[in-house]
């Protein structure tokens, strides 16, 4: 979702209604839930002051959860993401939670604010009941939101890589940030032959009691 989200953002870098540059404060109740770097330095210095294209970076290049969250509500909610899905006419891909909303869920837990604080989050986990907690999991993996079709996110990916979704400028930002990507680098990257480029974004669910979670990384490949 974290690509979406940034390709949603440099939509809206085009059509105006916000600029890379914008600066905006985070503060501890922007924060997010698991990977989120950006809360370590909220933590230590109480907020911190950035800008839409960092957190674009952040989101895209450490899989940060907090700047996901953030982006998304800059743009108006996960259905502003959506319209932008729509418009494209990428029927197949779904954007309906927050990182927040949808990582408590999995756990069976509904999304609160307190669970900025990573001890309390971590607390109302351990309550909540095995049985639960797997069935709130198994729902997961078979629930229709936020997902994506193969085909629909190589349209999605294709539309990118051809400067077709976006404007030119966008298009050439959001493929250095993906050429950037940090995170697993022993998946898709690690096989990446010698000369060619990868601009990618790592997504990975959780696995428990047996129960495999999903790994989908997405990326374009650039011949020599």
């Amino acid at each position: 979702m974290k690509v979406v989200v940034a390709a949603a953002v440099m939509q809206a870098v085009d059509d105006r209604r916000i600029a890379l540059g914008d600066r905006l404060t985070i503060r501890r109740g922007d924060l997010s839930v698991n990977i989120q770097p950006i809360a370590d330095i909220v933590a230590e210095r109480g907020s911190f002051e950035t800008s839409i294209g960092d957190l674009v970076s952040r989101a895209v290049v450490e899989s940060d959860s907090a700047a996901t969250d953030v982006l998304i509500s800059h743009l108006g909610g996960t259905k502003a993401v959506q319209a932008f899905l729509d418009e494209a006419g990428l029927q197949g891909i779904r954007i309906d939670r927050t990182e927040r909303e949808l990582q408590t869920e999995t756990d069976g837990l509904t999304w609160t604010p307190e669970f900025v604080f990573p001890e309390r989050l971590e607390q109302a986990r351990k309550e909540v009941a095995d049985a639960r907690r797997q069935a709130a999991f198994e729902a997961y993996l078979k629930d229709p939101r936020d997902t994506a079709t193969p085909i629909e996110m190589v349209g999605f990916l294709h539309g990118l890589a051809t400067g077709q979704l976006l404007s030119a400028s966008s298009t050439a930002h959001l493929l250095e940030v993906m050429n950037r990507t940090v995170t697993f680098p022993d998946r898709l990257r690690a096989g990446v032959p010698s000369g060619w480029t990868i601009g990618h974004k790592t997504g990975t669910s959780q696995t428990r009691n047996g129960i495999n979670g999903v790994t989908n990384d997405v990326g374009i490949l650039t011949l020599p």
